[in-house]
């Protein structure tokens, strides 16, 4: 049975943005991030919640026109503020939030059943509001595929560079590493990697920079996580984004290759051949899926791909 990936809008950057800062909220879309994580979790003290709630729905509310996609970093079950975020924060314009501390496959589902009768409730679409898991324990990133199993709201996750070491997840895994660039964290973020892709998922994170002024390091990582299979970033700090944005966006090479296989493909293909010589390479419907990819992420980052064949690729 061939497998099914599951569709979502392309994001390249994603900037986390206090939820208790509600003028930088307002502001953070002109940074040039695709999406923003409103954050009303770590970033915000206990005391300062109930207020965060409020600036978060009133930047929603604000935002929701601009072209810029709206999630929330909820605080995790099991905490007693969920229930009061998510009263706060569904509405028109919510494309998504933050599972934080996502622990099993039942967080999730709980969570979709939440969400389904807010939405009922305030006229919502039903089901548009995704789902992203943060898995910030050993057990919760061994269970990462049936974590996104538990919901198809779920259409990004992983960690393609494995877990921050000085985060939640490097502390409950006991890796002894400081550096964000050592190799010892590649094993489990090619772990979370194949986890996400097996559930279908093909928006994979990479890593995030904790060094707020080191744009060399942000530019490595990226490019890193990028190898391994991620598609997007986030950021911590505005002066990030124009770097992720770089390095998720096709460069204009890799455009008019994807192009020129498309196209040589659709010509032998009318000549009765799924196999033709391009380049000095042999290129078949394989070739042809992997270009498609990158001219639909070009066109989500805005980019001109110019005049593309139509070409019907069987599945899988």
């Amino acid at each position: 049975m061939p497998q099914t990936f599951r569709d979502a809008k392309c994001y390249r950057s994603m900037l986390f943005v206090p939820g208790h800062k509600l003028d930088w909220m307002l502001k953070a879309p002109k940074y040039g991030s695709d999406a923003l994580i409103l954050d009303l979790e770590d970033s915000v003290g206990v005391a300062e919640k109930p207020a965060a709630r409020n600036a978060v729905a009133e930047a929603i509310k604000a935002l929701r026109d601009r072209p810029v996609g709206l999630f929330v970093r909820l605080n995790g079950w099991r905490t007693g503020y969920l229930i009061d975020d998510l009263s706060a924060v569904v509405d028109k314009g919510l494309d998504g939030v933050m599972l934080s501390k996502t622990e099993d496959p039942e967080d999730v589902t709980a969570l979709d059943l939440v969400l389904g009768e807010l939405e009922r409730s305030r006229g919502l679409p039903l089901g548009r509001i995704e789902i992203c898991p943060y898995p910030e324990s050993a057990v919760a990133m061994y269970r990462l595929y049936d974590i996104c199993m538990a919901s198809q709201r779920v259409k990004r996750a992983g960690a393609a560079t494995g877990p921050n070491p000085r985060g939640d997840g490097g502390r409950s895994l006991g890796l002894q590493y400081d550096d964000e660039e050592a190799v010892e964290g590649v094993a489990f973020g090619a772990y979370s990697v194949l986890q996400a892709r097996a559930a279908g998922i093909v928006h994979i994170e990479g890593a995030m920079c904790g060094q707020l002024g080191d744009l060399d390091l942000v530019r490595r990582l990226g490019k890193k996580s990028k190898r391994m299979g991620a598609s997007f970033g986030s950021a911590i700090h505005p002066s990030h984004i124009p770097i992720i944005n770089e390095i998720y966006s096709p460069s204009q090479e890799e455009v008019d290759e994807a192009r020129g296989v498309v196209s040589a493909l659709a010509e032998g293909i009318a000549r009765g051949d799924a196999a033709v010589r391009y380049k000095s390479k042999l290129i078949d419907f394989a070739n042809a899926r992997a270009a498609m990819d990158v001219l639909k992420k070009a066109e989500a980052a805005g980019m001109d791909i110019g005049d593309v064949p139509k070409l019907e690729i069987p599945a899988y």
